[in-house]
């Protein structure tokens, strides 16, 4: 038999760990949070992957140092792939994520720089893999 309080208290606490893993938080100074215009933060929650899941809000991204992505990544061949193939294809860009290890950027999680209204290089991650959801390269991508 169970022991019913034992089994509460481990999945109370494995959720807890989890959510607490599992979100992403505002990494950045926060004063740089406050310093967005409305505008701005409505632009940031407008964000869509190309799957069109949002992205993030102002404050569930988080910011990447600038020598935490770059384009040093691995590049598929789309030639020969679907359209839905090729959104999963890894761009070329990578990040790093808080684990410290470099992570590819699927094109359906990379938003177009040229877009980027921030000015730095934003992440949004997805709760259940802990990969990119979402990838805004900063200034220079």
């Amino acid at each position: 038999m169970l022991n019913r309080p034992l089994l509460s208290v481990a999945v109370v606490l494995f959720t807890a760990i989890s959510i607490t893993y599992a979100r992403a938080v505002w990494q950045g100074p926060p004063q740089m949070l406050a310093a967005l215009g409305q505008e701005t933060r409505d632009w940031v929650q407008g964000l869509r992957n190309k799957f069109g899941s949002p992205c993030c809000d102002t404050a569930d991204g988080f910011p990447v140092e600038v020598d935490g992505w770059d384009m040093a990544g691995i590049v598929d061949d789309t030639s020969g792939m679907t359209a839905w193939e090729a959104k999963d294809a890894r761009s070329g860009y990578r990040v790093r994520l808080h684990d410290g290890k470099w992570h590819d950027v699927r094109n359906s999680a990379l938003i177009d720089p040229n877009t980027n209204e921030l000015g730095y290089a934003l992440v949004g991650l997805n709760p259940m893999s802990f990969s990119a959801r979402c990838v805004l390269p900063g200034s220079g991508g």
